[in-house]
């Protein structure tokens, strides 16, 4: 099977779900956003430990950590092996000295611990094309044209009324302006569009 290697860009505020936040990751080649909606708790482990923040008392993942290290087990990757209904699926691998350890886990979760192990994160060509954004990489007086256009537009349930080629630009500016959340939605619209 084939592996894409990910990266963790970064958090944002989630559009979609008040309280929650967008993580987004990016494929090595740089060609894809993937956001994946999380939870506050899981988004400020995941922060902590890209800010390189050392809190007072361990948090979970950090205890998970902690107790795996201790048993001398050691998290050597994470797979999002699965995206249906908008919801991402993921496995940790974990070695011992005699086997390796499969693991169900939410992806928030197996993120907060890769970020901690410094371990790779893979998922498919599949769920990326699928469940992804395509970054489109345009010059500098175009981005400011286009991120003007992108202000003056507000991604909502009118967007139905927007052609093709509306979305499309839409599409690239929210990318241009690492909206990707924004994105997604547009992408689906877009999908929907062109079926009909």
């Amino acid at each position: 099977m084939d592996k894409v290697r990910l990266k963790v860009l970064g958090l944002s505020y989630s559009m979609s779900q008040a309280g929650a936040y967008a993580l987004i990751l990016a494929d090595e080649g740089d060609h894809y956003r993937v956001p994946i909606v999380i939870g506050m708790p899981e988004a400020q482990s995941i922060a902590i430990q890209l800010e390189r923040i050392h809190s007072q008392r361990p948090l979970t993942h950090d205890l998970i950590k902690n107790l795996a290290d201790a048993m001398k087990v050691k998290l050597k990757e994470v797979f999002i092996y699965r995206f249906d209904a908008g919801i991402f699926y993921s496995e940790l691998f974990f070695e011992s000295s005699k086997n390796m350890i499969k693991i169900d886990s939410r992806t928030s979760d197996a993120i907060a611990l890769a970020l901690r192990y410094g371990c790779p994160i893979y998922s498919t060509p599949e769920i990326i094309e699928k469940a992804g954004v395509v970054v489109v990489h345009t010059t500098d007086e175009q981005e400011e044209e286009d991120a003007t256009i992108v202000k003056t537009i507000e991604v909502n349930n009118e967007m139905e009324e927007y052609s093709v080629q509306e979305l499309t630009k839409m599409l690239e500016e929210a990318i241009q302006n690492e909206e990707y959340e924004k994105a997604s939605k547009i992408r689906d619209m877009l999908r929907e569009k062109n079926k009909s």
